[in-house]
């Protein structure tokens, strides 16, 4: 049994509408009080996965501003994701290995 959304059911049913209305302008929204933009943004890009939508956000003073992903802009940013993941991997490695213990 799914637990749902765990927010708000109006709020939920706001960011269903306007995502599935993007188009490649932005839309900007005001975040209820009581919300971090943190918080705000995270439930965007959950609802935005629901449907596949590919988002950019990008966090303004009072708000958000958000639009539908272009190809030219997932590109940059898996090239980016790339080039850190291998990093990361060898950064693990180098980890891993020890230096063998000097005699007492």
């Amino acid at each position: 049994m799914s637990r749902g959304p765990r927010m708000d059911p109006q709020v939920y049913q706001e960011l269903r509408t306007r995502i599935q209305l993007l188009s490649d302008q932005t839309v900007h929204m005001t975040i209820p009080a009581g919300t971090s933009q943190n918080t705000m943004k995270n439930r965007l890009l959950r609802v935005a996965a629901e449907f596949g939508i590919p988002m950019a956000i990008r966090r303004i003073p009072g708000g958000l501003l958000f639009w539908r992903s272009s190809d030219d802009d997932i590109q940059p940013a898996r090239e980016v994701g790339a080039r850190l993941q291998t990093s990361q991997r060898g950064k693990q490695a180098r980890q891993g290995r020890r230096r063998p213990r000097g005699t007492r």
